[in-house]
């Protein structure tokens, strides 16, 4: 008797609830097009967790279990993805010029939405005066233990440090780790020394490394498919465990409402505005529906929280329903996950700044601002695209412009509400990156792009 009645019954009913929701999700996945399955599944997730909303998700405990489960799968796939798409994008190219274009423009795309974000982020908090009012929230800044100052002293990022995490170390270990930037190196440098041979002795003498790669290759994205068919019901879950949070953080979140709806609006300025703007101008498509294309990639942004973690989703969404060229999609996208993220690296430790400078009634002259954005163009050049990556930056431009980082404690309670956006931005400015790139070397499908528009039209996913 005594078991049974430990047994959490509410979890359960929730689980029974969300396998029923599973169900109908299903037989609407025959019906509707996909954007529509991952937009009902985030409204049940949402009110599933509004209701069962707990202290510490334990009504959720089984659909958090599930959600991290899809995390870890996905994540699982990120390296094996990565090297093989690269090498195999680049070796179809077989051009070393080619490869350099590619490149170059990826790098420079993914800065410029940094820039665009910084200008967007001080504009927002210039025309709200954001934090003016609110010393009260900065009141036990004292409070901030030595120990707890050293243990966020210890996230601090210098500019070398930066450079020399973007050098491979160890290769198993850079995989294991996830480490985009140097997987990214090992898989060119593949690339190049099998273009030289094919160029210099003939193909025949790597041909088998070829044919190795691509048969690799078609098992990892088979499984990727089976992965991806998943995501409906993991949003499901991951939103519902997110919705519980945010109404558990009632204190802090009355506090600093303003701060999160202005972190919402700046990202969202950022992701549909601004980006709307450069893929009518530069890559020469629609931006609704491209948005519309690429929707699932951000809604598994939004709620993992993690643009790693959903980067295997932006690749597929990218060539599948964009028709960027696999060298393009499976090079910038992985790149964006640690080059450029501005929901991040720019929108996120600005507005943190301007928050506390307004809020102690501080006032900078433009030569700060200056170096304030100039630290976070150089903490967009190397940032792991995973959870909690916005705390370390943060942190970091705190330091580097002499601000306390306890402040930056003081403001954690809304890291993880405001990194859901963040995130969502992140991998947007990614997929735009990628289908500029793709556009001005001439590898953007237009056939494709059409030709998922007559799909979704009627009705598949």
């Amino acid at each position: 008797m005594d078991a049974l009645l430990s047994v959490n019954w509410i979890a359960l009913l929730v689980l029974m609830i969300a396998l029923l929701s599973f169900k109908a999700l299903n037989w609407i996945a025959y019906r509707v097009n996909w954007t529509v399955v991952i937009l009902i599944s985030m409204v049940i997730g949402a009110v599933i967790g509004v209701v069962f909303a707990s202290e510490g998700n334990t009504y959720l405990v089984w659909l958090n279990l599930i959600g991290q489960a899809y995390v870890k799968l996905i994540k699982a796939l990120v390296a094996p993805v990565i090297l093989v798409s690269v090498i195999s994008g680049l070796i179809s190219l077989n051009d070393k010029e080619k490869m350099k274009k590619i490149g170059t423009k990826s790098v420079f795309w993914l800065l410029i939405t940094s820039v665009t974000a910084i200008v967007v982020t001080l504009v927002v908090g210039a025309v709200t005066n954001i934090g003016k009012g609110a010393g009260a929230v900065f009141a036990d800044i004292s409070s901030v233990t030595d120990a707890t100052l050293s243990a966020y002293q210890e996230m601090e990022t210098s500019f070398d440090t930066i450079l020399l995490n973007l050098v491979p170390s160890n290769i198993a270990a850079d995989l294991a780790a996830d480490n985009i930037v140097a997987i990214i190196i090992i898989a060119v440098a593949v690339a190049v020394a099998y273009v030289s041979i094919s160029s210099e002795e003939g193909e025949d003498k790597v041909l088998v490394i070829k044919k190795l790669i691509e048969a690799v290759k078609k098992i990892i994205f088979n499984i990727l498919a089976y992965v991806i068919d998943l995501t409906p019901y993991a949003v499901l879950c991951l939103t519902a465990c997110s919705a519980s949070q945010l109404l558990s953080d009632k204190e802090a979140l009355v506090q600093l409402v303003l701060l999160v709806v202005m972190v919402f609006v700046a990202c969202l300025i950022q992701s549909y505005v601004v980006n709307a703007v450069i893929l009518k101008s530069f890559a020469k498509v629609n931006p609704l529906k491209f948005f519309k294309k690429t929707f699932d990639a951000q809604a598994t942004a939004f709620t993992t929280t993690s643009s790693v973690g959903t980067m295997p989703i932006t690749i597929d969404r990218l060539i599948r329903k964009v028709g960027v060229d696999e060298e393009v999609a499976n090079f910038t996208a992985p790149l964006g996950t640690t080059i450029g993220m501005a929901g991040c690296t720019c929108v996120w430790p600005i507005l943190l700044a301007m928050f506390y400078l307004n809020a102690t009634g501080q006032s900078w002259g433009v030569s700060q601002y200056l170096v304030m954005c100039f630290m976070c163009l150089v903490l967009s050049l190397g940032s792991a695209g995973m959870p909690g990556v916005g705390v370390i930056t943060a942190v970091s431009l705190f330091s580097a412009v002499n601000l306390p980082i306890a402040a930056v404690v003081l403001l954690i309670p809304i890291n993880n509400i405001t990194d859901m956006v963040r995130t969502l931005t992140n991998v947007t400015d990614a997929s735009v990156c990628a289908a500029v790139v793709a556009r001005q070397n001439g590898l953007l499908n237009d056939e494709v792009f059409a030709k998922e528009d007559e799909k979704l039209e009627k009705g598949e996913a």
